[in-house]
């Protein structure tokens, strides 16, 4: 499963990243203070037709539950990669546990997700600070790429990954009040893979599934292979390609590993990864996840525009 960090653009108001912070509750609020709603949209093609499909995904935390709601803005979205499932596998360093979602705490913007080792009631914490940033007023052709020195900058959303959005709405286009990005600063006591049911593929093994990661691109870029030994004794071969950035391109990320005779794609959270860019003036900060009135627009403006 690949990871990236989607640049942004440039004209970015000072009161805007002024509105940055972790005690926003009183300014932005997040209804109930043990829930919390975070959306994004995602593309896929509509089995039925062969065109693009666009679906608003909403993810709800509350104490002990994870709720997913996916409502299609243009076609059938394609919902089987969507990681609806109650149980995740996880593996690191001589560890194999399991992230679930009954364990859930959710204070204001603040979600814990404790993560159990196998057969015992060791664990390690897990949690995520939803930043905020204000995105009222800010135009939605913000975002600027750059390539080489000009690097790019700027608020990437949503609307941004849709061309036919950005060919004819106006381009005086702003976001309306109340919009508001979240920006998730994940911390963990150590790093880790995780992974369930729908990341299983159909490599028979990890040599294989490294072949596919390593030419999934045709540019021929930089990259580099890591492959190491993880979970209970160490007993999961693992692999990780990494794909340099390169001019406007981001750094991507593929993660695969060898559990109970099966290859799996995974995500990885890595415990000493930087904090995500929050300053749209010295770089790209990605906003592509929204609460509901920024959610409402981008929703808006794709069922007119696309």
């Amino acid at each position: 499963m690949k990871k990236i960090m989607i640049p942004t653009s440039m004209m970015l108001l000072a009161a805007v990243i002024s509105g940055c912070g972790d005690d926003e509750d009183s300014i932005y609020g997040s209804g109930n203070s043990n829930e919390l709603t975070v959306t994004q949209f995602d593309k896929s093609i509509d089995r039925q037709t062969g065109r693009e499909a666009i679906a608003r995904i909403e993810t709800e935390y509350s104490n002990g539950e994870r709720d997913i709601d996916v409502t299609n803005i243009v076609g059938n979205f394609n919902t089987q990669n969507i990681d609806n499932l109650d149980n995740s596998v996880v593996l690191a360093d001589d560890f194999e546990g399991s992230l679930e979602n009954r364990y859930i705490e959710v204070n204001g913007r603040t979600v814990k997700r404790p993560i159990y080792e196998k057969n015992n009631n060791n664990k390690f914490d897990y949690q995520t600070v939803y930043r905020t940033l204000n995105l009222a007023g800010v135009n939605v052709f913000n975002y600027q790429s750059g390539n080489g020195s000009n690097a790019a900058r700027g608020i990437f959303t949503a609307l941004n990954t849709y061309p036919s959005v950005g060919n004819n709405a106006p381009s005086t286009l702003t976001f309306p009040n109340g919009s508001v990005c979240y920006i998730p600063v994940t911390t963990s006591d150590r790093s880790f893979f995780v992974f369930n049911n729908k990341d299983k593929t159909n490599y028979s093994d990890l040599d294989d599934w490294i072949d596919a990661a390593e030419d999934r691109f045709n540019d021929n870029r930089d990259f580099r292979t890591s492959e190491l030994s993880i979970g209970a004794n160490n007993n999961n071969p693992a692999a990780q390609v990494k794909f340099f950035a390169i001019n406007n391109d981001p750094e991507y990320l593929y993660n695969g590993v060898n559990y109970d005779a099966a290859i799996y794609d995974t995500d990885f959270v890595d415990k000493d990864a930087s904090r995500p860019n929050e300053d749209s003036v010295r770089g790209v900060v990605d906003c592509t996840l929204v609460n509901e009135v920024a959610a409402d627009f981008i929703e808006a403006q794709i069922d007119r525009y696309y």
